[in-house]
């Protein structure tokens, strides 16, 4: 890459942009640009003082992308499903049973516009585009409706097809599964009157997932994707690991008792709006037979995988465990709940980093 580096991150305000940001803040031969709509935000304001040149830019406007990407060398991109979907749903204009597949067009819209503004960028050397697998292709048509990952699939489809010389600089981030995704009203665990936290859902029990909290780990993913060379379709995670080996962890390190219940086919979580069940439905039910990755995608890379012999871009994600239980958490006392972050510290789980063991993906010069 060229001596004077511009990394340009969309989303710098939320998850994933923000960890992107956090990896690369401490790399001095990196200059960082965050985009976002509000540049006047607190959060938009820290980073700013962190040395973050804040730009303001639209998902929506291509004219703002193109803009704002200017100089880039390399180009962060994450679009936001159920954030685009919280809003359309308030919109009464729009029949309920087509809210869902109206949100799938416009952050598909919005994923091709990221596409049409970046080939128009000269000094670009790598783009990672953060998307998930097609569920539709990879159940060979079983499951067409688990629309907030194909949106972002469908987005990739299009930057391939379109943009072939962008394509030849481009790779793929799949985020595991979020860990926050255990603090929302679905899937908290809930105390039953025997006393035991049952964690219910969809997903069979024996059914290897790969976890992520992706606050912390979207990051160290990205820079090895833009160290490495391009092609690559990572399926970025702290842990594989199935819901009962999840549970029973989490019942041993707060010493309380718990189980992982799953649902019969076709039954969706309690609670769930209706507008939302199929997705759910579907989304369990193509995760139970095809994987979150998409098991049978030739391209997908783990993080363990070494591609080369040569130079291995190295990072990791060890959780180490402590033995104290934190009696407000066992409570669930709402306030240590608020971010993921506050999730591992209240679970008493370590962030660590090792050198042996390391996830790794290659990396050539």
């Amino acid at each position: 890459m060229s001596s004077t580096k511009l990394l340009v991150v969309l989303g710098a305000t939320g998850n994933q942009g923000g960890s992107v940001i956090r990896s690369f803040l401490a790399d001095p031969t990196w200059q960082i640009r965050g985009l976002t709509r509000n540049t006047s935000s607190v959060k938009a304001q820290s980073l700013r003082e962190q040395g973050v040149e804040i730009t303001q830019a639209d998902l929506d406007d291509i004219d703002s992308l193109e803009s704002a990407f200017q100089g880039a060398t390399a180009i962060f991109s994450v679009t936001d499903f159920w954030n685009a979907f919280a809003t359309i749903a308030q919109n009464s204009e729009i029949e309920d049973q087509s809210k869902i597949r109206r949100t799938y067009e416009y952050e598909l819209q919005q994923g091709k516009n990221v596409f049409d503004a970046a080939a128009k960028i000269d000094t670009l050397e790598r783009l990672v585009f953060s998307s998930l697998s097609d569920a539709s292709k990879w159940s060979k048509g079983k499951y067409t409706r688990v629309l907030h990952f194909e949106a972002k699939a469908h987005a990739v489809d299009y930057g391939r097809e379109t943009y072939p010389e962008l394509w030849k600089k481009t790779s793929v981030v799949q985020v595991g599964w979020y860990l926050s995704n255990f603090l929302g009203p679905f899937l908290r665990p809930k105390k039953a009157e025997n006393g035991v936290y049952q964690f219910v859902g969809g997903l069979k029990g024996e059914v290897k997932l790969p976890i992520a909290a992706a606050e912390e780990d979207t990051g160290p993913a990205v820079k090895a994707l833009i160290a490495c060379p391009p092609g690559k379709n990572l399926i970025a995670y702290r842990e594989w690991m199935t819901p009962e080996e999840f549970v029973r962890t989490w019942s041993r390190v707060l010493g309380v008792p718990a189980e992982c219940v799953t649902l019969p086919e076709g039954q969706s979580i309690e609670g769930v709006p209706d507008i939302l069940k199929k997705e759910f439905i579907d989304n369990w039910g193509y995760w139970n037979e095809f994987g979150y990755e998409g098991r049978d995608d030739p391209t997908v890379v783990h993080p363990k995988q070494k591609a080369s012999h040569r130079k291995r871009m190295r990072f990791n994600v060890i959780l180490a465990f402590t033995s104290k239980p934190l009696k407000h958490f066992q409570k669930y006392t709402p306030v240590c709940l608020h971010s993921a972050s506050s999730f591992w510290w209240a679970m008493s789980w370590t962030v660590i980093q090792q050198e042996q063991g390391t996830w790794q993906i290659a990396a050539e010069k």
